[in-house]
């Protein structure tokens, strides 16, 4: 994908995000692999809805945050990277198969965030054969390399390797090796975590076998 798309691509992306109520106002932040050494990632302060191509910020990966990015028609950007930008550099450094980056604050999974609670692996199986694992990433100040850090550190464990992950008291994050990948992977979060809120309304959660939850978590590897 070559730069002008990846910003079309992040655009609806961002626009998506806010038309699921996925985020709220300037919340959330998105990025995209451009090359080994670029991210395009989206501005600081600017709503989903209304953030433009000439918005997105080209981030030099391993340079400092002030390095002066250049817009779509070559003019210098006016707007800064997320404040965020840790978040999704320290996943890069540590996942160099992720090729996009959605960090957003669903109402479900932010729940279960807020409660440090893991959504069960055995209530749907859409957790444990698509979604996969789902860590709880312990509290860090938003926007600092602590949390990105963290976040890198449980999405990269050799294990159980995850590709989406709650961030405690904040919201939750979803990568994948395409934006329309990591956005499907928040969207099916959220979905998961709804349902799970709505069992336990009605009730509680009936979970799955342990065999089984094995057998969809086997499945999902073998899918990739």
């Amino acid at each position: 994908m070559n730069a002008a798309a990846a910003r079309r691509a992040l655009v609806a992306v961002a626009r998506r995000l806010d038309e699921r109520g996925l985020v709220a106002g300037a919340e959330g932040n998105v990025s995209v692999r451009l090359d080994r050494d670029r991210i395009l990632v989206t501005p600081s302060q600017v709503p989903k809805h209304a953030l433009r191509v000439d918005d997105l910020v080209i981030v030099h990966l391993g340079a400092p945050k002030t390095r002066v990015a250049k817009s779509a028609r070559g003019r210098v950007a006016t707007r800064r990277a997320t404040s965020e930008l840790a978040l999704h550099t320290e996943i890069y450094a540590a996942r160099p198969d992720v090729g996009a980056v959605v960090h957003a604050h669903p109402v479900c999974a932010t729940g279960f965030a807020i409660r440090r609670q893991a959504i069960p692996a055995n209530a749907l199986a859409e957790v444990a054969g698509v979604i996969g694992p789902v860590p709880v990433v312990g509290y860090r100040r938003p926007g600092t390399t602590a949390l990105g850090t963290a976040a890198a550190g449980a999405l990269s464990r050799s294990q159980a390797r995850a590709d989406v992950a709650l961030l405690a008291n904040h919201g939750a994050v979803a990568v994948g090796p395409s934006l329309d990948v990591a956005l499907a992977r928040m969207e099916s979060l959220e979905q998961a975590a709804a349902s799970v809120v709505a069992a336990r309304i009605l009730g509680g959660v009936r979970g799955l076998p342990d065999r089984e939850v094995r057998w969809l978590a086997q499945a999902r590897k073998r899918r990739g």
